[in-house]
């Protein structure tokens, strides 16, 4: 089942309370949160945000991302073949990978180096000839810094539904939140977080609809 809360901002990023996420639970000092409707498969937009070589085709808020380091533990199985496949490819994010993110806060800006780790990429729902199908969700949390001057850790969820009056054609319910939280969490420039945030959504949005066209 779906993670989201049914009150995330509407096509624009915007800090919110603190929501609840996989590995830190609930709690935190805010979250930074966004969704919108793509006109596109769950599949094909996951894949781009999956594939971190291809970053700097669509993503201006992170055109360069990179694996550090894969996970060589056996407890992260993925059971849907659609995400293995993904996950078996070249540079593609998988489950336990370390990753580095060079993100651009400022457009125009320089880059400084993000660390995470995935913690979760999973399937959920969908419903055999219902309207709703099959969710992916891909979590990431910052690394290397002590937990108590900040952890953060984002969500991003894609849901796929037919359009009724439209054979065969399907759009994506696009969810994202990151919660941060910790003693550095109340001096984190919020609204460049946003920023970073809006681009990436718009970006994955517009990259998938022309792909498309």
């Amino acid at each position: 089942m779906s993670l989201a809360p049914p009150s995330l901002p509407q096509d624009k990023a915007a800090s919110v309370p603190p929501i609840a996420v996989p590995t830190h639970g609930p709690g935190g000092v805010f979250a930074v949160a966004c969704s919108t409707t793509i006109q596109g498969p769950a599949l094909s937009c996951l894949e781009k945000v999956l594939d971190l070589p291809n970053y700097g085709e669509w993503n201006t808020f992170v055109p360069s991302a990179s694996i550090t380091s894969t996970s060589t533990s056996p407890g992260f199985p993925l059971q849907d073949k659609d995400l293995r496949d993904l996950a078996g490819k070249d540079g593609y994010v998988t489950p336990g990978a370390k990753v580095r993110f060079d993100a651009v806060m400022v457009p125009g800006g320089s880059s400084r180096a993000v660390d995470l780790e995935v913690t979760f990429l999973e399937s959920f729902g969908g419903e055999e000839g219902g309207r709703v199908g099959r969710g992916y969700r891909v979590v990431w949390k910052a690394v290397g810094i002590p937990h108590f001057l900040l952890h953060s850790e984002r969500v991003q969820e894609f849901i796929e539904e037919k359009v009724e009056g439209e054979d065969g054609m399907v759009v994506t319910r696009y969810a994202c939140w990151e919660t941060f939280g910790g003693l550095l969490a109340y001096v984190l420039p919020k609204a460049q977080i946003e920023s970073g945030f809006q681009r990436w959504m718009d970006g994955l949005k517009d990259v998938v609809e022309g792909e498309r066209k």
